[in-house]
């Protein structure tokens, strides 16, 4: 009598990660797509798409079979647990490939995060995510009074618990901004220096880690950082090297001496300094944060639209030393464009009580 034969499990698992081409979709909350964008957005390499958008263009996308079909057979409820999804295609052996596209995914929506900085005010900011990673969460509280019956019983949210909603303020926004044009020099579609993209991809990406945080000293330190790799060499002494760099794009808002610029900047690295080596984030307020945020998106806003002139690192330090020389000699600037932008953002007192 024949015997069945039994499943080889590890048969199985062998076969399941030969080398092929893959298309790696997982659920994203945090960020919602609507008709303004066409319920589609390209990052860099990940494709974010409205879940009731992905049976429609699933052909387009790859993907061999139905949705439905795919949720009748074992994708149940994957495909109903999320409004948004990545999708992102890999070659390689799947074994290797999930912690990788896991990756890939998680910095690129860092880099949508991006897209908030100038747009929205922190304290109403959003932090999109791989579905089931946390952006906020409930905390409690009991005071008791331990000279008579006085109790407090308190409970808050924290964290991030609006959605990035890609709509029509979004995207026209976006078209005088810096976003767009980041994203196409990310792309390589507009040229620059492959280390100076590297470093412009590095700095968004802690900068969009930085917008996703509740964290007042490590959204500042990514802050931090993120200037350092727009704007120094190394060998440079940070404490002069920054001021002069941020100077030469920013130097010339009338307020940049009336309101001490330079100095602010020198105290927020300093802080940036004690923090890093001395462990003490006491130091650093929501007020410096905000501070780091504006220079940030100036910073970017005038490297990005005068990438031609700005095409390497090499190129904004050469900038800086000129700008320099001009000050060192007297004579009345003619290195800066003329196009040169500045936007100043108004806080509230609430807004320096909270991000």
């Amino acid at each position: 009598m024949a015997t069945e034969d039994k499943f080889d499990i590890e048969a199985y698992k062998q076969q399941m990660n030969e080398p092929g081409k893959w298309i790696f979709i997982v659920p994203v909350s945090g960020v919602i797509l609507t008709d303004d964008v066409n319920n589609e957005f390209w990052i860099k390499r990940v494709l974010l798409v409205a879940q009731k958008k992905l049976p429609r263009i699933r052909r387009r996308l790859g993907i061999p079979q139905r949705i439905s079909d795919l949720k009748r057979s074992y994708a149940t409820r994957f495909f109903d647990s999320a409004q948004t999804f990545a999708v992102l295609w890999h070659s390689g052996r799947s074994n290797e490939l999930k912690n990788k596209c896991r990756r890939i995914v998680k910095d690129e929506l860092s880099l949508l995060a991006v897209s908030q900085l100038g747009y929205s005010k922190r304290r109403f900011g959003s932090c999109p995510v791989i579905e089931g990673e946390p952006t906020m969460a409930k905390i409690n509280h009991l005071l008791i009074n331990t000279e008579d019956t006085r109790r407090i019983l308190e409970g808050r949210l924290i964290g991030k618990f609006e959605d990035l909603v890609l709509n029509g303020s979004w995207k026209e926004f976006h078209k005088g901004a810096f976003f767009y044009r980041l994203l196409r020099i990310l792309k390589d579609d507009i040229r620059v220096s492959r280390s100076w993209r590297d470093d412009l991809e590095r700095a968004a990406i802690l900068v969009g880690q930085s917008q996703c945080s509740s964290d007042v000293a490590q959204s500042f330190l990514w802050n931090m950082i993120a200037l350092e790799l727009l704007l120094t060499e190394q060998g440079d002494k940070y404490t002069d090297a920054l001021p002069k760099r941020i100077e030469a794009f920013l130097g010339w808002v009338g307020f940049w001496e009336t309101d001490n610029y330079a100095d602010k900047i020198a105290d927020v690295y300093k802080k940036r300094c004690v923090f890093v080596h001395d462990g003490r984030r006491e130091d650093i307020t929501i007020q410096d944060l905000l501070f780091t945020d504006d220079l940030l998106y100036n910073l970017l806003f005038n490297l990005i639209h005068h990438i031609d002139r700005f095409p390497s690192k090499q190129a904004v330090i050469d900038f800086s030393r000129k700008v320099e020389a001009e000050h060192i000699l007297g004579v009345k600037s003619r290195v800066r464009p003329k196009t040169l932008t500045f936007v100043s953002r108004k806080y509230s007192q609430r807004d320096y009580e909270e991000i």
